[in-house]
């Protein structure tokens, strides 16, 4: 039974009331049976009126017909389109016993005639005052575009909706209105009707209110919904519940760490969600979520997956002043201390050691469960160097070394097969070479070099070269450079002891003493 043809009628009072359907479907009458036997000291008289809204439960759906029956009160028995019940992919969205709101569109003879908008109805412009005078949404079709907004049908009118209203996000693209079918609520009508101004961003609004309503009565719940990425930002995305929109933060998309939002999710992509909370801002809902939230928690299997000593594989994310976080895990990460990166050189930022992206094999050292923290090294991996740098690297005996860097303050030279790495000041090298020093100790030169101080503990090795006197004072280029090091380090006078300021100056005191 359809109705294709709705005329408008005055309210008057039923002179009889139809009676209930007994032809529908056995099982949903049963259940519908129960369920009104349950809910009948519940129903509320409600003012049946054409263009009022109206609440009522479905009470049969017969695949066979295309009317749907509503029990409005004990007293009154509505009809709906099917039509009206479908969503976009045409799928029945509604099933026996479901209560809806939907407008009074008629009553005509003893029937109250029911639809989720107003545009069933041939008397256009009557219909379309009534609309704005009730608030009621009416079906339009956008059909083109001008200047500043939109051109709409409605109900065989035309009308003009300000791109501001035609949708609660900004407007990027109008082509992507163009062609597509909405509901408007009507905001103005002049000229007798030549001039209708219509809003789907303030019924959207409208719509988004009462969701909001529903989803803030179950909040104490652990909700889970599905939505579609709608925007992207930097910083999050919002994501559309169907109505209305929720925030995502890149904090809450993984456990595993997530720079930009687009790094992770793409506009249109189908998630779910579990809504953290509702608030209100500046007068505004906002309603947070979080993916992660439905995901499990990779810190609740960490020691079944991960150990104290082991060894494993993992990638750079981060790098810090103090050090390098490294994913060894979905989602778990942990921290190279910048004094576990390296046993061979003082690192003055992780950036000397690693990048970000870089795949690195680590030892784990120690898990903190209550504070999710691990510690990581990226120097215990190997053997520690310097222990047998402390066998072969005698103070007064000579080795060879690589020359692995030129500096203003001198050169940098890989020792034998310890390596470790000594300086070799300027001085000196100027007092051997004269000005072809350059020539002499540029990488990959080898040379022949003496042992003149080693300080294992801070992992500096000072050299000479043979048949060399050293200056009694260090050049004034190797000060200023250690004095850039110190003010960048930003160690701890405890910790600046044994620099090669420190090695000199220790070995100049020695001479005088001697």
């Amino acid at each position: 039974m359809r109705y294709d043809e709705i005329k408008w009628e005055d309210d008057e009072e039923l002179e009889s009331e139809k009676k209930k359907s007994s032809n529908a479907d056995q099982g949903d009458s049963e259940s519908f049976a129960d369920l009104l036997a349950q809910a009948d000291g519940s129903f509320e008289r409600q003012s049946i009126r054409v263009g009022g809204q109206v609440t009522g439960i479905i009470s049969a759906i017969n695949e066979a017909s295309e009317s749907i029956l509503v029990e409005i009160d004990p007293l009154h028995t509505g009809v709906i389109d099917r039509q009206d019940l479908l969503d976009d992919e045409g799928v029945l969205q509604a099933r026996a016993g479901d209560k809806i709101t939907a407008y009074v569109v008629s009553r005509k003879g003893g029937e109250v005639i029911l639809s989720t908008s107003m545009s069933q109805s041939s008397q256009s412009l009557d219909d379309l005052y009534l609309a704005q005078e009730n608030e009621l949404p009416v079906q339009g079709k956008v059909i083109g575009e001008n200047k500043g907004g939109f051109e709409v049908t409605v109900l065989g009118k035309r009308c003009f909706c300000p791109v501001s209203q035609i949708d609660t996000r900004f407007v990027q693209s109008k082509a992507e209105f163009i062609g597509n079918e909405y509901k408007f609520l009507i905001e103005k009508i002049e000229e007798g009707g030549r001039n209708i101004v219509v809003s789907r961003a303030k019924l959207l609004r409208r719509e988004a209110e009462l969701k909001i309503q529903e989803l803030e009565e179950q909040i104490s719940e652990d909700l889970i919904l599905n939505g579609t990425v709608a925007e992207l930002r930097d910083y999050g995305a919002f994501i559309d519940l169907g109505g209305l929109d929720g925030f995502l933060h890149v904090s809450e998309m993984s456990y595993s760490r997530i720079n930009r939002a687009s790094d992770f999710l793409g506009k249109g992509d189908k998630v779910r969600v579990k809504v953290l909370k509702i608030e209100t801002v500046n007068d505004k809902k906002r309603i947070s979520l979080s993916m992660k939230a439905v995901e499990e928690d990779p810190w609740s299997s960490i020691r079944e997956e991960l150990s104290d000593g082991a060894s494993y594989s993992g990638k750079v994310t981060k790098l810090e002043s103090f050090g390098a976080f490294v994913e060894i895990r979905p989602g778990v990460e942990g921290l190279i201390h910048i004094s576990e990166m390296s046993w061979e050189k003082r690192v003055h930022h992780p950036s000397d050691i690693v990048s970000v992206g870089d795949q690195v094999n680590v030892r784990l050292l120690n898990i903190d469960e209550a504070n999710k923290r691990i510690s990581l090294s990226l120097k215990h991996v190997d053997d520690d160097p310097w222990v047998k740098a402390k066998e072969l690297l005698i103070e007064g005996q000579s080795t060879t070394g690589q020359v692995i860097s030129l500096k203003g303050f001198g050169a940098i030279l890989e020792l034998g097969e310890t390596s470790v790495t000594g300086l070799l000041p300027m001085a000196t090298l100027k007092k051997a070479y004269g000005e072809s020093y350059r020539k002499q100790a540029s990488p990959p030169k080898q040379l022949e070099v003496l042992i003149r101080s080693v300080n294992a503990d801070e992992k500096k090795v000072l050299l000479s070269l043979p048949n060399i006197e050293d200056d009694e004072e260090p050049d004034t280029s190797y000060q200023d450079y250690l004095a850039k090091q110190e003010s960048q380090v930003k160690e701890k006078s405890s910790q600046n002891q044994g620099t090669f300021g420190a090695l000199l100056a220790a070995k100049l005191n020695e001479k005088k003493k001697g």
